[in-house]
């Protein structure tokens, strides 16, 4: 089916770039807002939409509660270009495959880009489908320190070699024909999820401190 803007948040509008940035979020961190921030810079995109998802099907252990999630992301995120979205549950998809292409049958006009971490590209040949994602819109990887060589040593940076575009051609990303990748070095904050959960910074933590306010 078809989702309009009131029920999804969106409004996007034909030609307009956007970037989807999917994951647990758990909790959302300093270090998303960073590399989403940079990706509007480095790719030209007109939003970035943060498609809190969930639960992960390659994690064993599910992710604090949705709602908590999405609040927390509300407290840390306050900008005009970013939008926060529950999409997956809306749609009812768990592969990101299955939500890419009800994005894509629902917005036909906008020139969305997968946006994911190199640590995501280095293990994508695991994703349910991940070939028609690479194929269906234009991928942008974010490189942070450390994990550079083990993206581009990739399965799929294999697959797709002929695919990649040079970073000085990461603006031209977005409006460029599947399959068509790019990845960023950047100097990223160095946070991860896992780190700040093994620290005892939670999504729920976050909502509780956001609560007080």
């Amino acid at each position: 089916m078809r989702w309009n803007a009131y029920e999804t948040g969106f409004r996007l509008t034909p030609g307009m770039r956007v970037g989807l940035l999917g994951g647990s979020f758990d909790p959302p961190h300093a270090g998303h807002l960073r590399i989403t921030l940079e990706a509007l810079r480095r790719f030209r995109l007109d939003r970035v939409i943060w498609l809190v998802s969930p639960g992960n099907p390659l994690k064993a252990r599910g992710p604090a509660p949705l709602d908590d999630r999405m609040l927390a992301a509300r407290a840390l995120v306050d900008h005009p270009r970013i939008i926060l979205s529950d999409f997956e549950r809306l749609a009812g998809t768990r592969y990101t495959a299955d939500t890419l292409a009800e994005l894509r049958r629902s917005f036909p006009a906008v020139n969305f880009v997968w946006l994911m971490g190199a640590d995501n590209l280095a293990q994508i040949h695991r994703w349910d489908h991940w070939r028609t994602i690479m194929d269906s819109m234009p991928v942008g990887v974010l490189a942070r320190p450390g994990l550079r060589m083990a993206a581009r040593a990739s399965v799929a940076a294999g697959v797709y070699r002929k695919a990649r575009l040079p970073g000085t051609a990461a603006g031209l990303l977005a409006r460029s024909p599947a399959p068509a990748w790019c990845l960023v070095n950047l100097p990223m904050v160095n946070l991860s999820s896992t780190e700040l959960r093994a620290a005892g910074h939670s999504a729920g933590a976050h909502v509780a401190k956001a609560r007080k306010k």
